[in-house]
Formats: structure tokens, sequence, C-alpha cells
């Protein structure tokens, strides 16, 4: 036989010749962050109807090639596979991870295979009868996970049935019932111990009441599970309002109060809020005995009411009273009607040469205008010509425009006197706006 020198062609003959290397996939099973090579049989273990388990394992190409992985399968009733499309290049040392969820509704014993490249392992489940628990009455929802009683007001009870169903064909018993929490209880006995034909039921109530304010919680204990225990404990809500006026009258330069009246005693402690709004000219005298168009008050447990003091100013509009508690909100509205002059003094002043007469008043029209000025002498005589008139609507306009005191104003006339001052012993004077006439008493000078 003829030596073969290392030419081209036969490097590359036995290059052909050496056997390639091949892909080397390995399964390990995953817990926590701690992985460990996956046993030849994996069990569940015990669970009851509709109740899941899952495992999650890893795939790892420990060949020093990349490769290619083309199977992973799952075969057998109750379990499924849960993992990434294949095929799936790995790199060397690269994996994939994977997970099996096993859930079925009959009792039984279960098995499967957990197949991948050159892998086999068995997976095995069993299903034990048992009882079916629901919350609420008829269909009621299934106990599967926590039970929440939601938002209750603290001291008072927020109530959870549990119904209690045979739908197996066997007898089965009634394991112990227990609730732990501070603020849950079970609101009678539950029915442990007793034996339940098929299709026969039982119940029991649990109670939550919380002492304090904030999030409680508890656990259902049944047999060898254990359910989560729910509830928040809320404060008592603030009354709601009703507002209503004690107004003597409708009417400008009153003192009334508005009332704040609770649809139920107050249960806790809180405040609330009161805005006073004014549809009309602008008159800072509109408001609040505290001062401004907003007040709070307080609550107090036990509370039936606030009252908080106000005044009408002295132009005519609309008030209307606005009372906030929490969110629940109530108004009323009062119309304060345009009104002849309010007259509140009248003052005359004499002097060697002239009279003065003094007016003050309010006009919640604002447009006072015709004025009327009626002299007497010493025996009450009305003194020729008779009354003096003027139009000083102009004038008035022109305050009122620049004033921001409602309908508030001070009058001052000033008559000059040819001859003797002393004869003239009084005057009466008539005003009048749009809504009538308002005449002073006779005033003495």
């Amino acid at each position: 036989m003829r030596s073969c020198r290392p030419t081209a062609a036969c490097l590359l003959l036995a290059l052909l010749l050496a056997p390639a290397a091949s892909a080397q996939f390995d399964l390990f099973l995953v817990e926590g962050t701690a992985q460990r090579a996956a046993p030849p049989l994996y069990d569940f273990g015990s669970l009851y109807a509709n109740e899941s388990a899952s495992a999650h394992f890893r795939v790892r190409n420990t060949s020093n090639a990349a490769a290619t992985l083309n199977v992973l399968a799952v075969a057998g009733v109750g379990f499924t596979l849960v993992s990434p499309a294949l095929p799936i290049g790995l790199a060397p040392q690269g994996a994939v991870d994977l997970s099996v969820v096993f859930r079925a509704t009959d009792a039984g014993t279960y098995s499967a295979s957990l197949n991948s490249e050159g892998i086999a392992i068995l997976l095995a489940a069993t299903v034990a009868p048992r009882l079916t628990y629901r919350v609420g009455t008829g269909a009621g929802t299934a106990l599967t996970g926590a039970v929440d009683f939601g938002g209750v007001v603290r001291g008072s009870a927020g109530l959870r049935r549990i119904t209690i169903q045979n739908d197996t064909p066997l007898l089965l018993l009634i394991p112990a019932v227990s609730v732990q929490g501070a603020d849950f209880a079970l609101l009678a006995p539950a029915p442990s111990g007793q034996v339940l034909e098929p299709h026969q039921g039982g119940e029991f109530t649990i109670a939550f009441t919380p002492r304090i304010a904030g999030v409680r919680q508890g656990s259902l204990v049944i047999g060898d599970r254990s359910y989560p225990l729910l509830g928040t404990g809320v404060d008592p809500p603030l009354p709601k309002p009703v507002v209503s006026l004690d107004l003597r009258q409708a009417a400008s330069a009153q003192q009334g109060a508005v009332i704040i009246r609770f649809d139920a005693p107050a249960q806790t402690s809180g405040t609330g809020s009161v805005t006073l709004d004014f549809r009309g000219a602008a008159d800072a005298a509109i408001a609040f005995a505290s001062g401004g168009r907003g007040a709070t008050f307080p609550i107090a447990p036990g509370d039936l009411q606030a009252v908080l003091p106000f005044q009408t100013g002295t132009t005519a509009g609309v008030l209307t009273f606005t009372a906030q508690i929490g969110g629940s909100i109530d108004q009323q509205s009062v119309t304060i009607a345009a009104a002849s002059p309010g007259i509140a003094t009248a003052q005359g002043v004499r002097s060697a040469s002239a009279l003065e007469i003094r007016i003050t008043g309010f006009d919640n029209t604002r447009s006072l205008g015709a004025l009327s000025f009626l002299f007497y002498d010493a025996a009450g005589n009305a003194i020729a010509p008779g009354a003096i008139r003027t139009d000083a609507t102009a004038d008035f306009a022109r305050y009122f425009a620049a004033s921001d005191l409602g309908g508030v104003f001070f009058l001052r006339a000033v008559f000059p006197v040819t001859g003797d001052a002393a004869l003239v012993a009084s005057c009466e004077v008539t005003l009048t706006n749009s809504a009538g006439s308002a005449k002073t008493q006779r005033t003495s000078f």
C-alpha cells in the first residue's frame, strides 16, 4: 500500500472521514434561583379539582457546538406545555426555559411524558376528591384565591358566605374550618366534621369587623388549604348637607343665617365648607359674619347642623349658598328684590346763610335720581314756593359706577337762604329710584 503524502486531497479526505461533533441536550429542574438535573419522574403532588400546579424546566445545550432544538413536547391529559416556538437555535451552553402546568377537573391519577432531543422524563399528579367551595349564595364564585370584603365602615361588619357542595359521587367529610386575623371571625361555628352525601351541601359565614381604618388581613383555613382574607376599614362617611336659610325678610340690609342641617347625626369628625355667590353689582357687604364669601365649619361626632350668620348687603340680586361635605353638595338661593330707597339717618344743619340736609341710606337698584325737598316753618306750615325738586340721576350714576359698597350713599344738599334762615324749622325729603319712593321724617334744623 502506497503511503499518502499530506497533500491537500489527503487532508480533505481526512476531514471528511473524521466523526462530526454531535449536539448534547440536558434537562434541568429550576427551583427558585437554583437548578438541578431533572429527575426521571417529577411528581406535582396531590391537588384538588381545578387547582393548578406548575414546574419550571430548562433545556441546555451542553455541547461545544451550536445546535438546533427541534423537539419539545408534553403528552398527557391535564398537562400543558408553555415554551418558546420551535425550532430554536442554541449556542454552546445556551439554554431555553419552559414550564409545564397541570390542572384537571376530575379526581384520579394523571401521568404524562416530557420529551425533547434525546430526553424523556415522566410527569405525575394526583387529583383528590374534594368538596366544592364557593363565595356567595347560589352559583357564587369558586373559592380559588383571596376572599375580599372590600371597604367596610369601622365598627360595622361585612359578611361573606361560603357555601359547601359535594359534587362527587363519594361520601366526603367537611374538614376543619378556622379563621385567623384580629378583625375576621366565623359568624357561627362551621359544620366541620359533618359528612356530606353526593349533592349535599352546607355553609358558613365570615364576618369582617374592622376596628381601625386601613387595610386588614387574615386567612381562612379549610383542611390543608389556606386562603387570604382581605378587607379595608374605612371611617364612617360624613353626613350629607341640607341647606336652609333663616332670613326674616328677603331684603337688603338684613342679617340672617345659613343653616346646614345634616341628613344624619355625624359619626366622625371632619370639616365642611359653604360659599356665598352673589349675582348682581359689586357689594363687599354681602358676606358671612366671619368675613368673605367662603367659610368652613367643623363637624364633630353627634353634630346635627352648622349655623353661619351672613348679611344681605345693599344691592338687589340673587344670593346662592352652596354647602359641601365630602362629595355631597346642596344649594339654596334667595332673591333680594329691588326696593325703594332705604333711609338710615337724616340730619338738618343750619348756618347764618344756608340750610344743609345730610342723608345716609342705600339704594339697592343703584338708580336713585329724583329728589324733592319741602321746608316747613315753626308752625308746621309749608314754606312757599313748596317742594323744591331736582334730578340727580347723573350724579348718582357716576357715584355708583365708582363704588363697590353696593347701594350705600351719603347725600349732602345745601340751600342758600336769602333772609332769616331761622324762620325755617324743618325739612321733609323724598327720594325716588326705579322701584319707588321713600320719604324722610320731618327733620329739624
